[in-house]
């Protein structure tokens, strides 16, 4: 099961990245590869709201990921899973959600995020590997997210 946490600390109030990172419409500002969000249903930053994704591939296509909420305590944690059931990736993973956990750090908030992949069949070989390619993701995630804060506070 690949878990992988990266951590960095940014300029805003915890109340700030909270309002950020929760709401889906938001996550183009900073998440990497998401080129806008679809069918949001569901208040920004509440439990089980769901969402789909849509991502550019290094192919060129574009991804369309559905995920749902699935833990929040605002403005603290924020938790959210990629809803695998009837889709070509079920058969490789049994779960992947993200994480991120904010605390007041000085004048800043330090983030933590935190990646999940429980890994079905021969996927479970490529483990060691996939930490790779997701430290990149949150710390590309992380540093965009600093990025946001650091030209004054998103509205």
């Amino acid at each position: 099961m690949p878990t992988v946490t990266r951590k960095k600390t940014v300029a805003a109030t915890p109340e700030k990245v909270y309002d950020l990172i929760s709401d889906p419409a938001r996550l183009p500002e900073w998440w990497p590869r998401v080129i806008r969000v679809e069918d949001i249903a569901g208040k920004p930053g509440a439990e089980r709201s769901r969402w789909t994704a849509v991502l550019g591939a290094d192919s060129g296509r574009m991804l369309r990921l559905d995920y749902r909420c699935s833990g929040a305590t605002r403005p603290r944690r924020y938790e959210w899973e990629h809803e695998l059931k009837g889709t070509p990736y079920e058969s490789h993973l049994a779960r992947q959600s993200v994480e991120a956990r904010i605390a007041e750090d000085g004048e800043g908030s330090e983030v933590s995020l935190t990646t999940v992949n429980t890994l079905r069949g021969t996927a479970k070989i490529a483990g060691f590997s996939m930490k790779k390619g997701q430290r990149e993701l949150l710390d590309e995630a992380l540093g965009s997210l600093a990025e946001a804060f650091e030209e004054g506070e998103p509205e």
